[in-house]
């Protein structure tokens, strides 16, 4: 996970600027976050089976689809705080430390929001699925569906996050430029 190791870098660094940063815990809770995700995705290979045994309804397995649509979720998820800590720091760099505000409550929202986006989406098409009868080959293109409504959450997100970086970058740029002309004037004057 790509995003999940990058968002851990860009929290690990967030937390450290607002002096709060704790390796342990955020090291902690990210491996416990990509363990329950490859536990969930793999655990019929395991040879256990509960969730593909309860997701089993009607001769169609529901877990394969379940499980892409729980992994493009969390994909959107740690996209989505990578991008809202990056935020955080823009702000923080333009503002001030003052600026920092408390985290959990926009993580929160973002895990939320994903969880909600998952299940309604696994809801709805399991039950419509159930409903309507259809064969595995059917259930896939609404599978597929989902996968599309990430990619332009996904796709949304990283144009964000590259407008977010571009205009941080221009503007370090342009108070580099300053302070550079700034210490030119200080020396001429001297």
């Amino acid at each position: 996970m790509v995003q999940q190791f990058c968002f851990s870098c860009l929290k690990y660094a967030h937390d450290n600027i607002i002096g709060r940063g704790k390796v342990a815990k955020l090291l902690l809770t990210q491996l416990l976050a990509f363990v329950l995700l490859a536990v969930y995705c793999f655990e019929s290979e395991w040879g256990s089976g509960y969730l593909s045994d309860v997701l089993y309804i009607n001769n169609v397995e529901f877990y394969a689809w379940s499980a892409r649509v729980i992994i493009c979720g969390v994909m959107i998820l740690f996209d989505w705080l990578l991008v809202l800590y990056f935020a955080r720091i823009v702000r923080i760099y333009r503002r001030g430390l003052a600026a920092a505000s408390p985290t959990l409550r926009g993580d929160l929202a973002a895990i939320i929001f994903v969880a909600v986006l998952c299940s309604a989406y696994l809801y709805a098409s399991v039950t419509s699925s159930l409903r309507l009868g259809f064969d595995m080959t059917q259930y896939n293109w609404i599978g597929r569906f989902f996968i599309q409504i990430s990619n332009f959450f996904y796709i949304a997100l990283e144009v964000g996050g590259a407008i977010l970086a571009w205009l941080f970058l221009k503007q370090i740029m342009r108070d580099r430029n300053i302070k550079n002309m700034t210490e030119r004037s200080d020396l001429n004057s001297a």
